[in-house]
């Protein structure tokens, strides 16, 4: 901004374009002071986050956009404060280059006008050039190290849980009234219990050691305590890394196509949402449209996720984590989630999953269902 709209300011001033040109304190204090930059400064501020709210564009099928280019320049923002930046004139204008097609159908464009869409294969690094520019002992598994996350997580866990064995025989789960203590009891565990998840995670990606056995009988027992299938989800969530973004084979988070037809569609979420807003009103139907999408999404869709594949894509057909094979006919059978010895993987990680949910129902037999829900 001082650069750009003080047309005073020499050299020592410059957008970085000036190699071996030191920011002096004077001219510094110049460009901070210049009337122009005070101007512009004041405009900017006028006009808030205002320059970057949504704002409606018109509405093509299908339009070319360029590829992003950088931030116009201040001083052209502000051209119309007198003068012109000289040091403009000296820098080369970036060629426009062709952009990717964009359904602009729906789209509300910010202030950068749809530059973060147009970007193309050619604009992002390669995986080899990315993994260069990281530390090599990044991709080294350190055991000593994940052994000590898993010894902090085991006893942080074990001692929530102590507290909470204690306090069963003051406050009575049973009790409707202790509910507040338990639903806190619930989030503080639950917390700490999650460094338990990540490092079960970890084991799933094999950055957990190079031993291979300690890493699978780690992740396999903290899975199986979660009641999550660990050989299942480790093929899932490596598939879900693999087609991030894809339509059709994207595992999770998938974005329902407008051009598939009902029969083709594993759910209809958009036609859900229209009746809602009929029934409801733009107002309204928009806040019970979003409390229903926490609902399923922070409630019921993890659940959801790992028994009918929800949020995937449509060309692996319904899946299921504790199932080898799909609920619904593929469209694309090489592509099924589990393929090959996953299947066996999966009827592997069915027996953990299956000795922890037959011990959790013995336990609400003997103990009652309150305790072992306010405990488990």
């Amino acid at each position: 901004l001082l650069s750009s709209s003080s047309s005073a300011s020499t050299s020592s001033v410059r957008c970085g374009r000036d190699e071996g040109s030191p920011l002096s304190t004077r001219a510094l204090r110049r460009s901070m002071f210049h009337p122009k930059a005070i101007s512009a400064l004041f405009a900017l501020a006028s006009c808030g986050v205002g320059a970057f709210s949504p704002a409606q564009v018109p509405r093509k099928s299908l339009v070319r956009l360029d590829i992003a280019t950088p931030l116009p320049n201040v001083g052209e923002l502000f051209g119309g404060l007198g003068g012109r930046n000289n040091n403009n004139e000296l820098q080369p204008e970036e060629p426009e280059r062709p952009g990717a097609l964009i359904d602009l159908d729906g789209i509300v464009f910010s202030g950068l006008n749809g530059k973060a869409l147009s970007l193309t294969d050619s604009d992002f690094p390669d995986r080899k050039t990315v993994e260069r520019v990281i530390p090599k002992d990044c991709f080294e598994p350190d055991t000593a190290t994940s052994l000590g996350y898993l010894s902090v997580s085991v006893v942080g866990t074990a001692l929530c849980t102590a507290f909470g064995a204690n306090a069963l025989s003051v406050l009575d789960p049973a009790n409707i009234l202790t509910l507040p203590f338990w639903t806190a009891y619930s989030i503080v565990t639950g917390t700490v219990a999650m460094g338990l998840w990540v490092l079960a995670h970890e084991c799933g990606h094999g950055a957990f050691s190079k031993d291979k056995k300690l890493q699978d009988t780690v992740g396999y027992i903290i899975h199986s305590i979660m009641l999550v299938p660990y050989y299942s989800w480790q093929r899932s969530h490596a598939v879900h890394h693999r087609y991030t973004n894809h339509m059709e084979l994207g595992e999770t988070h998938v974005p329902e196509n407008m051009e598939m037809s009902a029969d083709e569609k594993l759910y209809e979420s958009v036609e859900l949402r229209k009746s809602i807003m009929d029934q409801f009103g733009q107002e309204q139907g928009i806040k019970v449209w979003g409390g229903l999408q926490a609902f399923l999404h922070l409630i019921i869709g993890w659940p959801a996720y790992l028994l009918i594949g929800a949020t995937g894509g449509p060309d692996r057909g319904m899946t299921n984590h504790y199932m080898p094979d799909p609920l619904t006919d593929p469209k694309q059978p090489k592509k099924e989630l589990f393929p090959g010895r996953w299947k066996e993987k999966v009827l592997q990680s069915d027996i953990g999953i299956g000795i922890v949910a037959a011990s959790a129902i013995v336990w609400a037999i003997c103990d009652g269902p309150a305790e072992m829900m306010a405990l488990y």
